[in-house]
């Protein structure tokens, strides 16, 4: 669609027979609408298929009504980098035309061309060597990219240090970063031959935030305020920022997750417990209850027919528990049913306590930890106390359930911007070891890798798997910026070609771990994802354990109780033995 915009009051005839004439030629062509300017105080929100074609009268006469056009472009135009002008004005001169396209580029239109006479064909070039330029184009270069050279332009970055993405160089203003963001910051730069400066928020604070006066604080206030061309400190966007920033291709997602302390190693006296699982306990109590009721059955039968008294009950409740535990039986009975049953509970014994021990075996080489938290809601009963930046804070609270938000938010503390900017979980966790953290993925998978434990083979934190929030990763520009069709072409060549991977590869060789943490890191990627929960490799990989008195003080423990027992028993025998004897003196005493 062709909108043709012309001026009422212009009312020569030779301004009209253009005019019409210039009508009939696009509409025999193209579907188009002619709208006169006096009827809109701003450009009417149009697609980028479309064109504004603006006749002006010639010469000096058409100045008012290039400045009126110029007020009018709507700088809330949808892609504005990518509608398309026409001004056909004749008899211009070169200083009204320079005039015309300094005020487009200050509107940041990239695409413009005024048509001056039949020949007279001119576009501009705002990265010349010499600043903006005017260009005489030919009859097949309509519509240039024009941001191949920018000609040593400053193309200012706005960008902070993290940790995982964005090591400073120094000095940082004009060397810029290290790790990921950086060399994406110092590839576009060289590609398009412009001069980068790197531009720190001056208060301090990183991603920005939403205030309630509808400001903003960090890199989007420097970029709504057009300080700043592109952040590339890759980041989700709030919602409250969408409306005034453009986001560059989404390579990624960020999955907010929470970090809580990692379940620590079950008490080893437990070991002897825990070796079968509570069901096969009770089932074994059972069984054993109905074993000495059958046999309590045919010990009754067996006296109806035979007369034999037989064993008392207590006396049948002891042997079954002495075989049971592989004590010899002192006698067998004569009745061959009896004989057969008892034989029967001796192997089901046998069986039974030799896959006991083996378990018992496994259990003391690789050692038993008590339950991870999984879910939002076994925050509570550990009490702990959740760290989080403010935006995080944010961001969770949009996709969490009332309850499950009042949950995080029930013991918190919200840290300031700024300290996104360091793993301030590092410092804390070693004064606090109950606080549990809000974290993007890529930093909580880097903090479990650098609180690795080589001694337990496990790191000290563990991801749960009940994620916040998953959002799209993106770098972002301030809205109707001309520079977001060729970021957004290059940046999708880098992903495209596989630069991304490459340097997230490199970065990681380059951080100093240790050589187990690094392979926790590599598979710590599958064992984080939602979808992935029976992809234990963890339990895949050999255990490293070594036989000390921490797993193996459940034997000592038993041993003690055992000492504790015999002397108690012992006591009893004594007193047993020497107290008839001490009555029978007094007696004979008396």
């Amino acid at each position: 669609m062709l909108w043709m915009c012309s001026c009422p009051a212009a009312n020569s005839v030779t301004y009209l027979t253009l005019e019409q004439k210039l009508y009939r030629c696009v509409a025999s062509q193209l579907p188009s609408c002619m709208r006169s300017i006096e009827a809109h105080e701003i450009e009417p929100i149009r697609q980028t298929s479309s064109m504004n074609i603006f006749h002006i009268p010639a010469g000096d006469a058409g100045q008012p009504l290039v400045r009126r056009i110029l007020d009018m472009l709507n700088a809330r135009q949808p892609r504005r980098h990518l509608h398309k002008y026409l001004f056909i004005w004749p008899e211009a001169s070169e200083q009204q035309l320079r005039q015309l396209f300094k005020e487009c580029w200050r509107k940041q239109l990239l695409f413009a061309l005024a048509i001056i006479h039949r020949e007279g064909i001119y576009d501009f070039q705002p990265f010349g060597e010499e600043g903006l330029e005017l260009k005489k184009v030919s009859n097949d270069a309509f519509y240039i990219d024009k941001l191949r050279n920018l000609h040593g332009y400053e193309l200012r970055f706005s960008m902070f240090t993290h940790p995982l993405r964005a090591l400073p160089l120094n000095p940082v203003e004009s060397e810029g970063y290290e790790a990921i963001d950086g060399s994406v910051a110092r590839l576009l730069a060289k590609k398009l031959n412009a001069t980068a400066r790197y531009v720190v928020p001056r208060d301090g604070e990183a991603y920005g935030r939403c205030l309630e006066n509808g400001s903003f604080t960090g890199v989007v206030q420097d970029l709504v305020n057009g300080e700043t061309h592109i952040a590339l400190n890759i980041r989700f966007v709030l919602e409250c920022m969408m409306p005034l920033l453009e986001s560059l291709y989404p390579y990624t997602r960020t999955v907010l997750s929470l970090v809580v302390p990692a379940a620590g190693m079950q008490p080893e006296y437990l070991i002897f417990v825990t070796a079968f699982r509570n069901s096969v306990w009770h089932l074994l109590l059972a069984n054993f209850l109905i074993a000495f009721v059958l046999f309590l059955m045919l010990q009754w039968l067996l006296k109806s027919i035979v007369g034999d008294a037989g064993s008392h009950w207590y006396d049948i409740f002891q042997m079954l528990f002495k075989t049971h535990l592989g004590q010899p039986v002192d006698r067998f009975l004569r009745i061959s049913s009896i004989r057969a049953y008892l034989i029967g509970w001796i192997l089901f014994s046998y069986v039974l306590t030799s896959i006991y021990f083996g378990k018992l075996e496994s259990s003391f080489v690789q050692p038993n930890y008590e339950p991870q938290i999984d879910s939002l809601d076994e925050l509570i009963p550990h009490g702990l106390r959740v760290h989080g930046i403010d935006t995080m804070f944010e961001a969770v609270n949009l996709s969490l359930s009332e309850r499950h938000y009042r949950l995080i938010t029930a013991n918190h503390r919200v840290h300031p911007l700024k300290d996104s900017e360091h793993f301030f979980e590092l410092l804390i966790s070693r004064r606090y070891k109950k606080d549990v953290f809000i974290m993007r993925d890529d930093k909580a998978r880097e903090f479990l890798a650098l609180t690795y434990n080589a001694e337990a083979d496990r790191p000290a934190y563990h991801i749960v798997k009940q994620y916040l929030r998953s959002m799209p990763s993106t770098y972002v520009l301030p809205l109707g910026s001309p520079f977001l069709y060729k970021f957004q072409r290059m940046l999708s060549n880098f992903y495209e070609h596989g630069f991304f991977k490459y340097w997230l590869r490199r970065d990681v060789v380059q951080r100093s771990r240790t050589s187990q943490s690094d392979e926790f890191f590599e598979d710590l990627e599958l064992q984080a994802d939602l979808e992935a929960e029976d992809a234990d490799s963890e339990e895949c990989r050999p255990k490293r354990v070594v036989l000390t008195l921490d797993i193996l003080q459940g034997a000592f423990y038993l041993w003690v109780i055992g000492i504790i027992l015999s002397i108690f028993g012992f006591l009893l025998e004594q007193g047993y033995f020497h107290w008839p004897r001490i009555q029978r003196g007094t007696l004979f005493h008396v």
